[in-house]
């Protein structure tokens, strides 16, 4: 079974319950929460550091990020860098997930990761 399944989804959105693109895009406009940033977060929070972590809807975990995601953005920058591939190397639903990673780094700043995060 694929990402499309057999089963409905919500609104008829297969990716509804599967956080993609919020990963995407705190993967593309620097939101990855960083050692640095948990340092000061640790300085700021104390006890609640933990927690505070945990809860935090400003930054993104790189543990919190889903294996697919990375495994996109893996097969995102093979292509940038000119890896040719070809119409069936990768399945359909990979290449839809593709165009919608791309689409969402063209609208984080004009095609470029946050390179310096990942």
């Amino acid at each position: 079974m694929g990402l499309t399944g057999s089963g409905r989804h919500a609104g008829g959105n297969p990716l509804a319950d599967w956080p993609l693109q919020r990963e995407i895009r705190a993967l593309t406009t620097g939101r990855l929460c960083r050692e640095e940033l948990r340092r000061k977060c640790r300085a700021e929070n104390g006890g609640f550091a933990d927690w505070a972590c945990e809860v935090c809807e400003e930054f993104l975990r790189p543990e919190a990020v889903s294996p697919w995601t990375w495994h996109l953005l893996f097969l995102h920058h093979l292509r940038k860098a000119g890896y040719p591939f070809r119409a069936n190397d990768l399945s359909l639903e990979i290449w839809l997930l593709l165009g919608l990673l791309e689409r969402e780094v063209e609208a984080a700043g004009g095609g470029k990761i946050a390179e310096k995060q990942i």
